[in-house]
């Protein structure tokens, strides 16, 4: 599968004592793409949007909806203010063992 970047980080959300908390995963090589896109309904106002493919290779970890998203491999244990928050997972790893992988989108 083609990649574009070397990795990212991936913050887990849990909650604790009522309040979120963060488990921190490093993720090898992805595909990272920004897009432009328009909203539905009424709103038609434009939205930038990522969309993220991680190979099987890459990661373990199966994310998940309200999870958060940086480009790189960050060494904070708390997710950077400029993190994405995944709204969209997808696990897409069945077929060819070059194509398995799991496509998220966020914003």
């Amino acid at each position: 599968m083609f990649t574009n970047r070397p990795g990212c980080t991936i913050y887990e959300k849990t909650v604790q004592n009522r309040a979120p908390t963060y488990i921190r995963h490093e993720v090898g090589a992805v595909y990272w793409e920004e897009t432009l896109i328009e909203g539905d309904g009424k709103d038609r106002s434009p939205r930038n949007d990522v969309l993220i493919n991680i190979p099987e290779a890459s990661s373990n970890y199966m994310p998940k909806t309200d999870d958060r998203i940086c480009p790189g491999n960050i060494p904070d244990l708390t997710p950077p203010s400029g993190a994405l928050t995944i709204y969209s997972a997808s696990d897409r790893r069945y077929g060819s063992s070059r194509v398995r992988h799991i496509e998220l989108k966020a914003r």
